[in-house]
């Protein structure tokens, strides 16, 4: 019976290392439509229900959609007049005497006007501004879903560790029935199933360091979700690695034409321009127009109570034209400040495309040993330990060692998983947009 069960163990094993990590990762769900309920998160979620999820209801997402929102609003204020000033000046009994009579209560108002031109430069200002604003949402939306990703990964492995350590105690706890079965017949020294004992109980302290694991990742995933630390979701899918990514110059190349804050960059770079030119308008006069109505009381033959209508027009004069020309040095420096800025972003994109990447080709190239070679030879020790220990051949710590192998070379493969998953999701956060050949 045992030896069936190592049989049947060796035969999952090779079968599993010989399965393509495409053909697993091809039974995921899709991506459902609409909102994301609870019910799915606890239901095998996908990363990309997870990833919905986030874009749902992250805090930091809602905050850079509210600020996008404000920048809109900010155009039309920004390209507005000011509002105009209007005065009363009531009678107080002791008004000025004119020829028509006495003077009664007054009314005025005045309106500033700024050089034609001016408003509509500032609110093209504020558009490039809230261009630069949506592409820091976009920003943020990515940023959010690279690190649900990442923490996915985490959830993940710390999943598939407690599968493992749960498989080898079972398998631990059939060969201590073997040595067991032995020690009866006196085939064996009682020390085999103390080792065998001595390693179930190594395995019980393993296992709390991986729910340890699992807890502390499925709270940092919550956290990402706007959710309790420990609220539930499901057994995380399957994931594996990618093949045939594009090659790094051709990333960097993609990174720099789709990254969110590059983009950003060049809307707050229009807007430093047209900024300049605005300052440059700082020479003209800015206007103002404004009216007044004063009552005049009637009091005799001469005085007839003529009501004063009054009208003004007036302008600025920008004689303090150091003030000015600061004002455009100081749009000027902007400006290069701005092209600077860009550049030391551009450079740390590349930076980041570059890292990512060589991250994601190790981690695969380790996967792949892992699933093609060690796991199936691990699996083929255990077999050739288990019938060598039946006849005598090998001792119980031979066998033991086997199955810790094995262990440890799952558990790597798993390792090597979430390493590239995590690699993969800093790939397309530095990149900008989903990478064709990275899987997830």
């Amino acid at each position: 019976m045992h030896k069936r069960n190592i049989t049947a163990l060796t035969i999952l094993a090779i079968a599993i290392a010989a399965a393509p990590a495409s053909v697993r990762a091809a039974e995921r769900s899709e991506t459902p439509s609409g909102a994301v309920s609870e019910s799915a998160l606890g239901r095998h979620p996908s990363l990309a229900t997870v990833q919905a999820y986030a874009t749902e209801h992250n805090p930091a997402i809602r905050a850079a959609r509210e600020a996008w929102r404000a920048s809109r609003e900010r155009i039309t204020i920004d390209r507005s007049y000011d509002n105009p000033t209007v005065t009363y000046m009531p009678d107080t009994g002791n008004m000025v005497q004119t020829v028509a009579g006495m003077e009664a209560n007054g009314f005025g108002f005045s309106q500033d006007i700024p050089f034609p031109g001016k408003l509509t430069l500032k609110g093209r200002i504020a558009a490039h501004q809230a261009r630069a604003t949506l592409e820091n949402l976009k920003a943020v939306e990515q940023e959010i879903s690279r690190r649900v990703w990442a923490r996915y990964a985490d959830y993940y492995y710390a999943q598939r560790a407690l599968e493992v350590n749960a498989e080898t105690t079972v398998l631990v706890r059939e060969f201590e029935s073997i040595a067991q079965a032995k020690y009866r017949v006196g085939k064996v020294s009682e020390q085999d199933v103390l080792e065998a004992q001595q390693e179930l109980s190594l395995l019980a302290t393993q296992r709390i360091d991986f729910e340890r694991e699992r807890n502390v990742a499925l709270g940092a995933l919550n956290a990402l979700l706007d959710r309790p630390p420990r609220a539930e979701i499901g057994r995380p899918e399957e994931m594996g690695v990618g093949r045939n990514i594009a090659p790094l110059d051709t990333l960097i190349s993609e990174a720099r034409a789709a990254r969110p804050e590059l983009k950003a960059e060049d809307h707050l770079i229009d807007a430093r321009r047209v900024s300049v030119r605005l300052a440059k308008m700082g020479y003209l006069p800015d206007f103002s127009i404004g009216g007044q109505y004063i009552g005049v009381a009637s009091q005799g033959v001469l005085q007839n109570g003529h009501d004063i209508w009054a009208a003004t027009i007036g302008f600025s004069l920008p004689i303090w034209v150091d003030r000015v020309k600061a004002g455009v040095d100081e749009a000027g420096a902007r400006l290069l400040e701005e092209k600077y800025t860009r550049r030391n972003v551009a450079d740390s994109v590349a930076d980041q495309v570059q890292d990512a990447y060589e991250r994601v080709r190790a981690s695969a190239g380790n996967e792949r040993i892992y699933e093609t070679t060690l796991m199936p030879q691990t699996a083929q020790r255990i077999a050739a330990a288990q019938a060598s220990y039946q006849t005598g051949v090998v001792d119980f710590l031979t066998l033991i060692d086997s199955l810790k192998s094995y262990e440890d070379v799952r558990l790597l493969r798993y390792r090597a998983v979430q390493a590239y998953q995590d690699a993969a999701a800093d790939l397309t956060r530095a990149v900008g947009r989903p990478i064709a050949g990275v899987m997830k």
